[in-house]
């Protein structure tokens, strides 16, 4: 499709109401089903896809062969781009490589029988005949990929073929998923998402299953734990399951069994949310970003000290103290900053600094458009990061800088209620302005409350 039509398409697209968006997903899916090959099915899907990520509308999409063939490995598929494989950790984008080289590759004929007796059977609702052709894929599927991955030269042959060394190995870990597809479901039957809370009978029902599998397959065992990571609504809960597998109450033993894996992906998705704070400039940050970052990364860390007694003198302790450390650090240099840059926003005052008599405030002047979006980011730092200020180590500073800053802002606001009532008609509208960003600035760090009794002040001059 040429890419002025394909903009329109997406344009067009873009504006659907959700039910309209679900049932055009869906009859699109199942034309492609049914070979039908006279809709852009691709691109229609695509320009989909942003609307068809929330819950409610994924969870009523059509059951396509792709969809199905990842359902041993959806529980360890992530999202955007990624600087290294991580073991236990599949990118979305390598599914598609993967699947496509299956069916032009590694088993063309088979792949296409059984994806569209798999697809006839969707839209037959045939439960039966979509349960064996797909048993047949996993398992047709994991013999050809472990074929294909035996030894170093294959591997490097398939990193050339699907675009990396990370998504070879990515497809490595496909194939492990596949061949225990079986003891997946299992899992994913047991514990249906999202998993509110871990309970001891489910610990329990995953830690023979641990048993089990060891004895048969140790490759796969710490997977167990990773689907269930993949599952739970608190991630950190899966150390419970851990320590129950490893049968070890601290984190300087569990790091140096096989379960060692879970314990880094935790601390990679701890690492990412403090880079994303430590990548905050003071000039110009995303406070939605810096909050959201710092509301995972306090979540997480002190779910994990809660679950397991993680001591300062292990690998896990030491990392964890390192990366408090970094996250205080650059929020103690934002929070430096925000009195100044808040104050910085509101009207200056007449004359001169050394004046010994009382300066009014200049409401002359238009407001700064740029000085106020600035302020407006670090009142909404100050005012937001308060819930994560203990666990993130800068409550100290926090309480500072909301202190003098919400004096500063109390003195300003009286200010301007006086110069507002002695200003003429013909210079109002402009005081009004000044008065608007103050009350912007006083609802973030004073609250609701006191804003409200100065915009009722307020409206006595006006009226």
């Amino acid at each position: 499709m040429p890419v002025d039509k394909e903009v329109l398409l997406k344009g067009f697209l873009g504006q659907l109401p959700d039910d309209v968006v679900a049932r055009l997903a869906k009859a699109v899916e199942v034309d492609r089903l049914i070979g039908g090959n006279a809709l852009p099915h691709d691109e229609i899907l695509k320009a989909l896809r942003p609307q068809l990520r929330g819950t409610g509308l994924r969870a009523r999409r059509v059951p396509t062969p792709q969809r199905l063939f990842c359902r041993p490995f959806e529980d360890l598929l992530v999202s955007g781009e990624r600087k290294v494989k991580q073991k236990g950790r599949i990118a979305r984008s390598s599914v598609e490589a993967v699947w496509k080289w299956l069916a032009s590759a590694l088993m063309p004929a088979r792949h296409n029988k059984l994806t569209t007796s798999l697809g006839e059977a969707i839209v037959a609702a045939n439960d039966e005949q979509t349960e064996r052709d797909l048993t047949a894929l996993w398992s047709e599927a994991s013999t050809a990929l472990k074929a294909a991955l035996a030894d170093e030269s294959r591997k490097s042959l398939a990193a050339q073929t699907l675009g990396g060394e990370a998504v070879a190995e990515d497809a490595a870990e496909m194939a492990l998923m596949l061949t225990e597809a079986k003891t997946v479901i299992e899992i994913q039957t047991r514990l249906p998402k999202p998993v509110v809370q871990l309970a001891q009978d489910d610990i329990w029902f995953l830690s023979d299953m641990v048993d089990r599998v060891t004895a048969a397959t140790p490759d796969f065992a710490p997977y167990v734990a990773l689907v269930v990571l993949g599952r739970l609504e608190r991630p950190w809960e899966v150390l419970r399951l851990i320590t129950a597998i490893s049968r070890k109450a601290t984190d300087i033993v569990i790091s140096g069994t096989d379960m060692d894996i879970v314990g880094e992906l935790l601390f990679g998705d701890l690492g990412a949310y403090a880079a994303n704070i430590q990548s905050a400039r003071p000039i110009n940050f995303d406070p939605d970003i810096v909050l959201a970052s710092l509301a995972g990364f306090t979540e997480l860390s002190s779910g994990m000290v809660k679950e397991l007694g993680i001591r300062r003198d292990g690998k896990w302790g030491q990392r964890l103290a390192k990366d408090r450390a970094a996250v205080a650090q650059i929020m103690e240099n934002l929070l430096q900053r925000a009195r100044k840059e808040i104050l910085a926003a509101l009207p200056s005052h007449k004359g001169f600094a050394f004046a010994r008599k009382q300066r009014n405030l200049d409401l002359s002047k238009p407001t700064d458009p740029e000085r106020v979006a600035k302020a407006l980011k670090y009142a909404q730092l100050v005012a937001h990061s308060r819930p994560f200020a203990v666990a993130g180590a800068f409550s100290a500073r926090l309480m500072k800088v909301t202190d003098e800053t919400a004096l500063a802002l109390r003195v300003y606001a009286e200010e301007i209620l006086t110069e507002l009532r002695a200003t003429t008609p013909e210079a109002r509208q402009r005081a009004q302005e000044h008065l608007s960003v103050m009350l912007s600035l006083c609802e973030l760090v004073l609250g609701e409350s006191e804003t409200e009794f100065l915009r009722r002040r307020a409206r006595v001059p006006a009226a």
